[in-house]
C-alpha cells in the first residue's frame, strides 16, 4: 500500500471518528439538558437556546462542543446542589409548619378539654340550682297551701265556735229569761194566792 493512500484512509477514518464523537457529544449534550429541564425549565429553556445558536451544527469545532458540555456539566452539578438545599429548605419548612400544626392542635385539645369541663360545671351548677328552685317553689306551694288551709281551718273553727257560744249564750239567756219569767208567775201567783187568803180571812 503506497502512502498517499495510507493517508488518505486514515484521513477519513479520523474524519468519521470526529464525526461520531461530535454526534456522541451532541447526544450526551441534549441528555444533560433533558436533566436540567426536571430541575430548572427556565434554565434549561436558557441553555437550550444557546446549543441550538452556536453548537448544534455538523461542523462545529470538537472543543468548542465539549466545552458546552462541560458547561452543561457543571450547570446541571449546580442545580442539583441548590435543588438539594431547596428541597432541605423545603422540608425544614415543612417541619417546623407540622410543628406549629401539632403544638396549634395540642392548644386547641386544651382548649376544648376546658371548654368541656367548664360545660360540666355549668350543667351541674344549673342543675343544682334548678333543684333548689324547685325544692323552694315546693316548699311555698306547700307553705302557701298550709296558710290557706290553716286559715280557712280557723276561719271555719271560728265561725263554729261563734256559732257555739252563740247557741249556748241564746239558750242560757233563754234559760235565764225562763226562770226568771218563771219566778216572777210564780211570785205573782204567790202574792195573789197570799192576797185571796187574806181578804177571805178578813
Amino acid at each position: 500500500m503506497a502512502l498517499p493512500n495510507f493517508l488518505k484512509k486514515d484521513k477519513k477514518k479520523k474524519n468519521k471518528d470526529g464525526k461520531v464523537q461530535k454526534a456522541d457529544f451532541r447526544e450526551k449534550c441534549l441528555a444533560l439538558l433533558e436533566q436540567i429541564k426536571e430541575i430548572n425549565e427556565e434554565r434549561y429553556n436558557e441553555l437550550l437556546n444557546t446549543f441550538r445558536a452556536r453548537y448544534d451544527k455538523m461542523n462545529i469545532q470538537k472543543k468548542k462542543i465539549l466545552g458546552f458540555y462541560g458547561q452543561l456539566k457543571n450547570e446541571l452539578a449546580t442545580l442539583k446542589d441548590q435543588a438539594g438545599i431547596e428541597i432541605k429548605k423545603t422540608t425544614q419548612k415543612v417541619v417546623n409548619h407540622s410543628r406549629v400544626i401539632q403544638s396549634a392542635r395540642e392548644k386547641i385539645d386544651k382548649e376544648a378539654k376546658k371548654v368541656k369541663e367548664v360545660v360540666k360545671t355549668v350543667k351541674k351548677t344549673t342543675k343544682k340550682v334548678a333543684k333548689k328552685l324547685e325544692k323552694a317553689a315546693a316548699e311555698g306551694t306547700a307553705k302557701k297551701t298550709a296558710k290557706k288551709t290553716a286559715k280557712k281551718a280557723a276561719k271555719k273553727t271560728a265561725k263554729k265556735a261563734a256559732k257555739k257560744t252563740a247557741k249556748k249564750a241564746a239558750k242560757k239567756t233563754a234559760k235565764k229569761a225562763a226562770k226568771k219569767t218563771a219566778k216572777k208567775k210564780t211570785a205573782k201567783k204567790t202574792a195573789t194566792s197570799s192576797a185571796k187568803k187574806k181578804k177571805k180571812k178578813s
